[in-house]
């Protein structure tokens, strides 16, 4: 019998060396207790000093990896859609390399995509929870999804952890240089169904947070400049999958 469920879960990388292999393990013993899902790891790896896409190339032998190599740090956003357009997968999904999303949620979030356009891990449900959260972290998560559930209504709408059907994207190509892909989604995808689903977001074993004010910045930047395009009837759910 065919898998339900054939999925391209991309991970953009810059400087996770350490952190792909335990990474790519974690995911596929999870995977593999599923027969119901065919997953492959598409690893976009933005020429990484470290030698991240090296390390990625040496798991193609041993689990469904692919690499894809660009030229140099081009931008989050950018490096989705790559993995995106290495897939010929009805499911596509995104997933942090730093071990801060948790694979053991896979299979509710893969599998929530029978019922649901959109599904996401949130941070925010009643079950979730976030290990060693700084106060001042937490506080500007917090302005910041306040800031975009007002334009989603999506319980998590800066989430990095989430799945989607080809079908939402259309002909969308992102602009997010930052890093809240999935805001943008929600503000210009097709769809009409979302799941949040709760997370264990994890402290980060081998690397450190990439936001800093530039980031922040760009944030506030998005928020403005999606909320003109849903003024302006540009943007939002158009109709979904169905």
């Amino acid at each position: 019998m065919e898998p339900a469920f054939r999925v391209s879960l991309i991970t953009p990388t810059y400087n996770e060396r350490q952190n792909i292999a335990l990474l790519a393990e974690e995911i596929f013993q999870v995977i593999d207790r599923e027969p119901d899902i065919d997953l492959e790891l598409i690893v976009v790896d933005d020429n990484s000093p470290d030698g991240t896409g090296e390390a990625a190339e040496e798991l193609t032998g041993k689990f469904p990896v692919k690499v894809v190599h660009r030229a140099g740090k081009l931008g989050l956003g950018s490096a989705v859609m790559a993995g995106f357009g290495e897939s010929d997968r009805t499911y596509l999904g995104v997933i942090d390399a730093d071990l801060s999303h948790d694979p053991s949620e896979l299979p509710k979030l893969i599998r929530g995509l029978g019922e649901y356009d959109i599904t996401i891990g949130s941070r925010f449900g009643e079950a979730s929870e976030v290990e060693k959260w700084a106060w001042h972290r937490k506080m500007i998560s917090l302005v910041g999804v306040g800031m975009a559930r007002l334009l989603t209504g999506v319980e998590d709408p800066l989430s990095g952890y989430f799945f989607l059907h080809r079908a939402v994207l259309g002909e969308m190509k992102l602009t997010s240089g930052g890093y809240k892909i999935l805001l943008e989604i929600l503000t210009k995808g097709h769809y009409d169904t979302h799941l949040s689903i709760p997370i264990i977001f994890r402290n980060r074993q081998f690397s450190t947070s990439k936001l800093n004010w530039k980031e922040h910045a760009l944030f506030l930047k998005q928020i403005a400049l999606f909320s003109l395009d849903r003024l302006a009837g540009k943007s939002g759910k158009r109709g979904g999958r169905r």
